[in-house]
């Protein structure tokens, strides 16, 4: 059966027909046929999600789709349980999928019962372990330091391991999960999984890049190298319980005498033009004492190691291979001895039980070296930072600094896939071409909304001045009154200061984004203000108004973009051009925000009367219809 007899079937079902939907059908289906590269901008209103659902469930294509934050996987969860239900429907046919997250997310039942953590770290992960419960430590209410103790772990569970952990044939992700990944029709993950390139079949898959807009920061948050304080707390523990003694090493205070003074009392990451000062301190204080005690339990196992080698006629072949393939031995002192039979004895698996610890401490160390041996490259390509969040478990601040690319390019190898798509609301071709080195065929689909419907309100204020905080008050109290929901859209985590000591209204961060945005939905509230996520990743249908704050330039502050700037002006390119580019985008998002249905309607206010410098924003707004009102009196009638 064809994607026009199901879409058919949908549009009696009373699903309504929308000609940039089957336009963009129709490139899908010729995306499947011919492979390739795609980018389809995809107006709010197309139902871009069942667009490229429906030809891909028809055809019995396999698929990976990705998206950015896990509100949107919910969304795009319920959008295919929608379809592959209806498919049953019409045909009998089952659809099975798949929504993934990264390995790091799930327990490793070996590290479970080897830590034996103190209940009140565990939360109810016992209760789980007797539930049909799939793993996933962040559905568990266990706290966030044990999590990092529990959760899969590459340095731990390393492939020559995974043959003989005692818990393989129940692994909650190699062996449940990767099962159903490789059945799994369509696999439903975010652009962070995607950067892990993870996937066993992807050459026979299609790649969906939904929320492409946003790639480029996700791909570079998931190619972020980093150390802190927790890390280092973690390591030296596992050396403790080794040496069977207390080690007097403080990465608190390292950090402390480095970073402390970097930090104002409101930030909470600052970028950095280079960590290279800071590394001799590093290796001093932390990197050659871990080194040494570290070395000093390893050369005592080394020698029982060869000892016990020495002993034997022969070894299991599991015991060599798994000593072969740690960074522990040299293959010189495997080579001499022979192996004659599968399986591990008691006094192998004891062996192998003390070379883990080893070999994840050593996996640990040369992790820690690569990093320094980064920022001492000083590549120009790289961005540095550091950041900090109080510590319940420290009773500290944990400090954090990072080396990450300016730009993610190669990350996504769309070579690597049968097809691929990138689709947006708001996707622009060259911004998706300058910071991620994608590159493909490029088609813009008409909207389909009326939006002679929608007021867009542009007050005469500048937020340079003075007077632009009173101005912002004023423009909130005029949305307030004329809508029962109101998001209100801020650049700068600061400004919500400003509203403190106004009624009905929730934040950002008072809860989850999801659960607030539900609420918003349901009338529980009224207003809700926020950031990045409210931009770009919330859907709320019916009248409504929001207020932007100003123009959503991204703030040079901001260690990614102060880096990109950096960067961009090191090799002769305007870094404004990027800037404007971002925040055209950002404000398309944030305009899309208001009209998420036909029958929906509102007033959008924006304070910052700066807009007409930029032709792309007003001829953007006049495209789509919209009523723009520019309020020229609004400072005499200030009060």
């Amino acid at each position: 059966m064809g994607g026009n007899s199901f879409y058919e079937y949908l549009i009696n079902k009373g699903y309504e027909r929308r000609s940039s939907q089957e336009e963009f059908i129709t490139l899908m289906e010729e995306l499947i046929e011919e492979g390739g590269v795609k980018l389809i901008e995809a107006p709010t209103g197309t139902g871009k999600t069942f667009a490229y659902l429906i030809p891909i469930i028809t055809r019995d294509e396999k698929a990976i789709v990705s998206t950015g934050t896990k509100i949107l996987q919910d969304q795009l969860r319920r959008d295919v349980e929608f379809l592959t239900g209806h498919y049953k429907l019409l045909t009998g046919k089952e659809v099975s999928y798949l929504i993934m997250k990264g390995k790091g997310n799930y327990l490793c039942l070996d590290r479970y019962y080897k830590e034996r953590l103190p209940v009140e770290e565990l939360g109810d992960v016992p209760e789980l372990l007797e539930t049909e419960w799939e793993g996933d430590l962040t559905l568990s209410s266990c706290s966030y330091e044990a999590l990092s103790k529990l959760n899969i772990d590459d340095d731990y569970c390393t492939p020559s391991y995974r043959n003989l952990c005692p818990h393989r044939t129940k692994c909650y992700y190699w062996e449940r999960l990767k099962s159903r990944e490789r059945k799994a029709q369509i696999l439903v993950i975010n652009h962070a999984l995607l950067a892990l390139k993870e996937f066993d079949d992807a050459h026979d898959r299609l790649l969906i890049i939904d929320e492409a807009h946003e790639l480029d920061r996700y791909l570079t948050l998931a190619s972020t190298g980093a150390l802190s304080v927790y890390w280092f707390r973690e390591l030296i523990g596992s050396l403790e319980k080794l040496l069977d003694r207390e080690l007097k090493l403080n990465p608190e205070e390292f950090f402390r005498e480095n970073f402390e003074k970097l930090f104002k009392e409101e930030s909470q990451e600052v970028a950095l033009d280079t960590l290279t000062p800071y590394m001799p301190a590093l290796r001093e204080k932390l990197a050659e004492p871990l080194k040494n005690l570290y070395m000093e339990f390893r050369n005592t196992l080394v020698k029982e190691v060869e000892e016990f080698l020495e002993s034997r006629l022969m070894i299991s072949y599991k015991l060599k291979g798994f000593l072969e393939s740690t960074l522990v031995f040299p293959p010189e002192l495997l080579e001499r001895f022979r192996s004659g039979y599968d399986d591990p004895d008691e006094r192998e698996r004891e062996l192998i039980e003390k070379v883990k610890k080893i070999d994840y401490l050593e996996r640990k160390l040369q992790k820690l070296n690569a990093f320094i041996r980064l920022c001492e490259e000083e590549k120009p390509e790289y961005g540095y930072k550091i950041s900090r969040a109080w510590s319940k478990k420290l009773q500290t601040f944990n400090y954090r600094i990072e080396v990450f690319p300016v730009f993610p390019r190669g990350v996504v190898e769309t070579e690597a896939y049968k097809g691929v798509l990138l689709t947006s609301a708001t996707i622009d071709p060259e911004d998706i071409r300058f910071t991620t080195g994608i590159e493909g065929d490029f088609y813009r689909l008409s909207h389909n909304f009326d939006y002679s419907k929608v007021t867009f309100l542009i007050m005469n204020t500048n937020p340079k001045r003075k007077e632009w905080e009173r101005d912002l008050i004023t423009s909130f109290e005029t949305i307030k009154n004329l809508h029962e929901r109101v998001l209100v859209l801020l650049t700068n985590r600061n400004h919500m200061k400003f509203f403190e000591n106004t009624s009905e209204i929730v934040k950002q961060g008072e809860g989850s984004l999801n659960s607030l945005v539900e609420k918003l939905r349901e009338g529980e509230i009224k207003i809700l203000i926020g950031l990045d996520s409210l931009w770009t990743g919330i859907d709320v249908r019916g009248d409504k108004g929001i207020l932007m704050s100003k123009l959503p330039f991204e703030s040079p502050d901001d260690p990614v973009t102060y880096h990109r700037i950096k960067y961009l002006n090191s090799i002769g390119e305007d870094p404004f051009e990027y800037q404007r580019r971002k925040a055209f985008i950002k404000f398309r998002q944030g305009v899309g925000r208001l009209m998420r249905q036909k029958t929906d309607s509102g007033t959008i206010i924006l304070c910052d009367n700066r807009v007409w410098r930029y032709k792309e924003f007003i001829n953007f707004l006049r495209e789509l219809g919209v009523n723009i009102v520019y309020e020229k009196n609004f400072t005499a009638r200030r009060t």
